[in-house]
């Protein structure tokens, strides 16, 4: 019982280690404007903040698939319901500040916010429900990611860049790697409460093997999409890498639940160590 309501606690629903994707790809999309010479310090941090809010809004909504499964009365359904009331809130704030940049930008940025929010809402919710189709990791690269980052430039910049695109693929990965490491997590509650995750429908040593391949796959491009003239500036690159030691612990053992948030703490030093090698 107390577990459980520990799951529902305002701080745990938030997810306060997830808020780094909405920092790390608001924040590459904006450092990428400002090399191209859109520097409009407010605005980066109107993005910002709003992305923020989203992220957190989404995450506060995220329980409340459980509320079939309690009865009205049970003291988890009164936090799911506070956490919902307090996520409908920041969705509301995330909403004013994006009108604010489209009132800027234009419809470009309203279909992209637009469709992003009934994506991202679609996750675990509604006929599409990507959770359960086993597409919750390609939901999240798409719009956390690539969407999110090309997002954040048109709001600077009131344009699309391909070469923006590109530049999102090392950091989208790693998102889906941060929800892959919740599927994994996770595995045993979803295979029976009948939840068809992506890891429930390959199996543990497959998705462990994606895991890596996702890791790899990051750092590979993230080197390919560099500048090769500044070889120097790639070892910031080396500073998320001696979190993988205790991550291979935890992938190998029978107790994971801190897997998701070290998972998390490595997305952040990456996406950090990525920003700074772009940035020079």
């Amino acid at each position: 019982m107390e577990s459980r309501l520990k799951q529902y606690n305002l701080l745990r629903a938030l997810r306060p280690f997830s808020l780094a994707v909405a920092l790390i790809s608001c924040g590459l999309g904006v450092l990428l404007a400002w090399h191209d010479g859109f520097t409009s310090a407010s605005i980066a941090l109107w993005i910002i903040l709003g992305g923020v809010l989203a992220q957190a809004g989404i995450n506060l909504i995220n329980d409340i698939e459980d509320l079939p499964v309690l009865t009205k009365d049970a003291p988890e359904s009164a936090m799911i319901r506070r956490n919902r009331n307090a996520g409908v809130l920041c969705l509301v704030l995330a909403a004013s500040v994006a009108l604010y940049l489209v009132s800027l930008r234009g419809w470009p940025l309203f279909v992209i916010v637009f469709l992003s929010t009934l994506a991202a809402l679609s996750y675990n919710m509604g006929p599409l429900n990507f959770k359960h189709r086993g597409l919750g990791v390609v939901q999240v690269f798409l719009v956390m990611g690539v969407v999110m980052v090309q997002g954040a430039y048109l709001a600077m910049s009131g344009q699309f860049s391909g070469h923006v695109l590109l530049l999102s693929l090392p950091v989208s990965l790693l998102i889906s790697l941060l929800l892959l490491s919740n599927e994994l997590r996770d595995l045993d509650e979803d295979t029976q409460l009948g939840t068809r995750t992506l890891t429930v429908r390959i199996g543990y040593q497959k998705s462990v093997q994606l895991y890596w391949l996702l890791i790899a796959t990051a750092y590979l491009l993230a080197v390919l999409l560099s500048d090769s003239s500044q070889v120097v500036q790639l070892l910031w690159l080396l500073l998320p890498l001696p979190l993988l030691v205790p991550i291979k612990r935890l992938l190998h053992a029978s107790e994971r639940s801190r897997l998701t948030p070290l998972t998390g703490r490595f997305f952040l030093l990456f996406g950090a160590a990525y920003l700074m090698l772009l940035s020079q």
